[in-house]
C-alpha cells in the first residue's frame, strides 16, 4: 500500500513538473518588444503631438493642429504616419491626414483607387454658409410641400371611405325592402254574376202589388 502511494505521488509530481515546464516554454516564446522612444504633448487649445518607436522597427507619429480658432470654421486638422515590418520582412509605411474634409490615407498597403477617391473628396470645393442656408431653406420648403400633399391624400382617402360606406348602406336598405310584384305576376280576377230569368224579374212587381191591396 505504501508503495502504491509513493507511485501515485511520483506520477503527480511528474505531471505538475511537465505542466510547469510547458507554461515556462510558452512564456519564453512570447517576445516582449521594447519601447525605444515615446513623446507626447497636449496643449490647452486642443492641439497635440505624440510619437513612439519600438524595438521591432515599428513606429508611429501624429499631430493635431487647431485651424481658424475662435471662429465658426474652427476645426482640428490631423496628420500622421505609422510603419511596421510584415511577416514577409517588408516595411509597410502609411501616411494619412484627417480633418474637416475627411480621412485621406496614402501607403504601400492602401490601394491607389482608395487614395485617389479620398483625395478627390478632400479637394471638393467648400460650400459657403450662404449656399448652405439656401439649401436648408429649399429642403424645408420641400418637406412642407410633402406634408401638405400627404395631408390632402389622407383627406381624400377618408372621403372615399365615407362614400363607400354610404353606398354600401343604401345597398343594404334596398336589399331589405319588399320587392313590388311584376306585371307578369298579377293574376286577373273575374267576377261571375248569375243571370236571373226574365220571367222571374217580371213577376216580382205583381207580387208586390197584391200585398199592397190586401193591406188597404
Amino acid at each position: 500500500m505504501f508503495k502504491i502511494a509513493i507511485c501515485l505521488l511520483a506520477l503527480a509530481t511528474g505531471a505538475l513538473s511537465a505542466s510547469i515546464g510547458q507554461v515556462s516554454s510558452t512564456t519564453e516564446k512570447r517576445e516582449i518588444v521594447p519601447l525605444l522612444k515615446f513623446e507626447t504633448d497636449k496643449q490647452p487649445d486642443g492641439s497635440f503631438h505624440f510619437s513612439y518607436e519600438g524595438g521591432d522597427k515599428s513606429m508611429r507619429s501624429e499631430q493635431g493642429v487647431i485651424e481658424n480658432a475662435g471662429t465658426e470654421d474652427e476645426a482640428l486638422e490631423v496628420s500622421g504616419m505609422y510603419s511596421y515590418v510584415d511577416a514577409d520582412g517588408n516595411t509597410v509605411v502609411v501616411n494619412y491626414t484627417a480633418g474637416k474634409n475627411g480621412f485621406v490615407p496614402v501607403g504601400t498597403i492602401i490601394p491607389a483607387e482608395i487614395t485617389a477617391l479620398a483625395k478627390a473628396a478632400a479637394d471638393l470645393p467648400k460650400v459657403s454658409e450662404e449656399e448652405e442656408q439656401k439649401y436648408k431653406s429649399r429642403r424645408s420648403r420641400s418637406q412642407d410641400v410633402e406634408k401638405e400633399v400627404a395631408a390632402v391624400e389622407k383627406k381624400e382617402a377618408v372621403v372615399a371611405v365615407e362614400k363607400d360606406a354610404v353606398v354600401a348602406k343604401e345597398s343594404v336598405i334596398v336589399a331589405k325592402a319588399e320587392p313590388l310584384p311584376a306585371e307578369s305576376q298579377v293574376v286577373p280576377v273575374q267576377v261571375v254574376v248569375e243571370s236571373v230569368p226574365e220571367a222571374e224579374v217580371k213577376a216580382a212587381p205583381v207580387v208586390a202589388k197584391e200585398v199592397e191591396t190586401k193591406t188597404a
